[in-house]
């Protein structure tokens, strides 16, 4: 039974990663075309427009949903259908009501927002197209809290199926809405670049709107059974005002924590441009501007493939970890801790470590020649901080899912401070990676701050996932043994055209993750990981 649970959490967990895998995959494929239309030089604005949206998504994503999700999960477990369904109404209401406050805010203070990231000599004529894409925004940001009570009502639900269809949908339709709009008014109507970037901004509102139209149809195979059971249901539902309470309470630690936990994009993103025009005088606006769009749109959209797992881990262990805490079943609820960091830990160091060993093919292959010194070199860096970043968030999801919302606050809070001090320290030191060195240090400190008090509460011994990382380094080294011998028989890939490039990039790919899978078996990790045997694992990835 309980290597059953296990199997249900992974599957249900690496279902919602493998939904936004696929969507964070659509996204890379849109980057080329895209840059090509809108223009490099038109990048940062599309980086700070889109590093605002990314914020709130996070945000609206991790705070009220997170609560939802636990709160579905609860009172599910409970059987009391008329308390989730209280908890879809009212949470649903809010959500609503706070994306259009938050549409309105960024509509009201768009210009000033643009004249604070700026530098101190951009032109009027940067502030206002910046204070117009991010007036784009407005409709997503209205859209997406909404979007998100429908995947926290059936995230708590267990249903991560239609969670990871309707973020591919939702990403699908933002990149050919992108691609067929820009093209429009840029090749066909000959406006100027800058219109790709308009588009590529209003294209993520109407993918919003996609995405609920297809929760509405979801609904109506779906929610009628929840009716059913309600209907059948013979006591009452919890207090509304209790719920609201709950939700709330519940709520709002889960969004400071999303808040806190995304201070590393939000410091970067408010005085990464000033900081580098301060320490250097050969440093232009432009050029910051320039190194800042490549650093959170080219890289970022590479660094962000891992990054899913954070999602995926954290949206399959609230309801699990929920449940369990209910049932006060605590070697279930340990054991479910030191699954999800483990699989994550496994599959997202081999990703990461390819973005290190092979960040100059993969940074040419994607964005060709140009920029490729500065921008493998920013892909480097950010491999280490791809990897930190996929388990802070798992590790601050399973304090909030344990009710340590004080602590993890805390915690937060700590790194955030530690975040904003060493950013302008290291930027000094180290120039522009010194903004990616803080926020690896940062991420570190919460880590290990939240899995010793996880590990004091509830006696979590890591001693299981320490056996996973020595494997896992072991893994990594076979990896790079095998990249040595690839480069040495002139597989260099940046040497050939891209289409070439292609081919070589996926004989490393594809050679160095089965070496790494097969000297992680030696140690039995992946059989334990996946709780099945090397033969039944090779079966069903051949289909069998």
């Amino acid at each position: 039974m309980a290597s059953r649970k296990k199997q249900s959490f992974i599957a249900g967990a690496l279902t919602s990663s493998a939904g936004i895998f696929i969507s964070k995959a659509l996204g890379l494929f849109y980057v080329v075309p895209f840059v090509a239309m809108a223009t490099q030089e038109n990048m940062g604005y599309y980086s700070a427009a889109y590093s605002l949206y990314d914020i709130i998504l996070t945000i609206s994503s991790a705070g009220i949903p997170f609560a939802i999700a636990a709160m579905v999960a609860k009172y599910s477990m409970k059987n009391d259908y008329k308390t989730v369904l209280l908890v879809r109404k009212l949470s649903m209401s809010l959500l609503l009501s706070t994306g259009f406050l938050m549409a309105v805010a960024v509509l009201m203070f768009a210009m000033p927002y643009a004249k604070f990231v700026s530098t101190q000599d951009a032109s009027i004529e940067y502030i206002t197209t910046l204070k117009n894409v991010i007036s784009c925004l407005s409709l997503a940001i209205f859209l997406v809290p909404f979007l998100s009570a429908y995947r926290g009502y059936y995230q708590g639900l267990k249903d991560f199926k239609s969670y990871s269809l309707s973020q591919v949908l939702e990403q699908f339709t933002r990149v050919a809405l992108l691609l067929i709009l820009g093209a429009l008014f840029v090749y066909v109507l000959q406006l100027d670049s800058i219109w790709a970037v308009y588009m590529g901004v209003i294209s993520t509102g109407i993918a919003a709107v996609i995405a609920i139209l297809y929760y509405f149809y979801h609904d109506t195979k779906n929610f009628k059974q929840i009716k059913l059971l309600a209907k059948q249901q013979t006591t009452p539902a919890v207090d509304k005002k209790a719920i609201l309470k709950e939700l709330i309470w519940f709520g709002t630690p889960c969004m400071l924590a999303a808040i806190l936990g995304n201070s590393m994009n939000f410091v970067n993103m408010l005085f990464f441009q000033r900081q580098m025009t301060s320490i250097s005088s050969n440093v232009s606006p432009e050029e910051a501007s320039y190194i800042f769009g490549i650093m959170m749109t080219n890289v970022n959209k590479l660094t962000s493939i891992p990054q899913v797992l954070a999602i995926g881990f954290s949206t399959g262990i609230v309801p699990f970890l929920t449940v369990y805490l209910e049932k006060k079943d605590y070697v279930k609820l340990r054991k479910n801790i030191l699954s999800a960091l483990s699989t994550v830990t496994y599959i997202a160091a081999p990703l990461c470590f390819c973005l290190f060993a092979l960040s100059d093919p993969i940074y040419y292959i994607m964005y060709g020649a140009k920029d490729l010194v500065l921008g493998s070199e920013i892909l480097a860096y950010s491999s280490l901080y791809a990897f930190v970043s996929t388990i802070s968030p798992i590790t601050t999801n399973i304090m909030l899912s344990l009710r340590f919302r004080k602590k993890s606050l805390f915690y937060l809070l700590l790194g955030f401070i530690s975040k904003f001090i060493l950013f302008f320290i290291m930027m000094d030191l180290f120039g522009y990676t010194g903004a990616i060195t803080s926020s690896v240090i940062t991420c570190i400190f919460v880590i290990c701050l939240n899995l010793s008090y996880v590990k004091k509460r509830y006696k979590v011994s890591y001693k299981p996932l320490l056996k996973v990382f020595i494997s896992v380094c072991a893994g990594l080294i076979s990896m790079n043994g095998v990249f040595v011998l690839l480069r040495l028989v002139n597989f260099t890939v940046i040497d050939y055209p891209q289409i070439i490039g292609v081919f070589q990039l996926a004989v490393y790919g594809i050679v160095g993750i089965l070496v790494y899978f097969m000297t992680t078996a030696i140690f039995n990790t992946p059989q334990k990981i996946f709780n099945m045997s090397l033969v039944k694992m090779i079966n069903k990835v051949k289909g069998k």
